[in-house]
């Protein structure tokens, strides 16, 4: 399934068994289309009964600042409850040290995300959880 957004982003949905996969795309690096992005994937998950996540983010221009991070931990703080597991793919490699906040951001709001540079590491979290 592809949703199209006139938002300035695009979510091309799927499922791997009992995760719902999430592919963003989209051009504009703007903290307004982050927070939007992800209430509708929170939305999405909520509305399938998905309790793990797993978001391949999309290439992006310059990383959010840790301040954006925790802006959108916050807005995603309700949303904890409704996630076991949320794996996050950051394709820039280059930025994944600054998307770590995220996590840390996420983790102390009680939300139990990880940050991975590649996506069979992200959906081995997901299966399976740290040692």
């Amino acid at each position: 399934m592809r949703i199209a957004d006139d938002k300035g982003y695009t979510l091309k949905v799927s499922t791997h068994g009992d995760m719902l996969c999430v592919q963003v795309g989209g051009d504009v690096d703007a903290q307004a289309i982050r927070l939007a992005y992800w209430r509708e994937i929170a939305a999405i998950g909520k509305e399938r009964g998905f309790r793990r996540l797993l978001v391949v983010d999309r290439k992006k221009h310059s990383p959010a600042t840790p301040a954006e991070l925790a802006e959108l931990a916050d807005a995603m703080r309700i949303e904890a409850e409704h996630f076991d597991r949320v794996a996050v793919v950051e394709p820039t490699l280059a930025f994944v040290p600054a998307i770590e906040h995220a996590e840390i951001h996420g983790q102390e709001r009680g939300i139990n995300v990880r940050v991975f540079g590649q996506r069979d590491d992200a959906e081995r979290w997901l299966r399976y959880g740290s040692g």
